[in-house]
């Protein structure tokens, strides 16, 4: 796997892609370093949201009871053994 890290100070329209990765299936991610306080707000509510979700999961962790006991289910058929 080639790795390859750009960070830009000012992100331009077009951004130039290193030859080694040209013509080959490639994944682009962008992620802005820094946020707006907007922005890290709303990031930080939605790790709240996933600490809740994860506490109400945890909460259910052991809560269904045991199963019946099942019923006798009968003999097979018997068969005969290939040779």
């Amino acid at each position: 796997m080639i790795a390859v890290r750009q960070i830009h100070d000012v992100l331009a329209d077009v951004i130039p892609v290193p030859p080694e990765l040209r013509h080959r299936k490639t994944e682009v991610i962008f992620i802005a370093i820094d946020e707006s306080p907007a922005e890290q707000a709303e990031s930080a509510l939605s790790e709240r949201d996933s600490r809740k979700q994860a506490a109400s999961l945890s909460e259910l962790f052991g809560s269904l009871g045991d199963f019946p006991e099942r019923e006798a289910q009968g003999n097979f058929d018997s068969r005969l053994e290939l040779p």
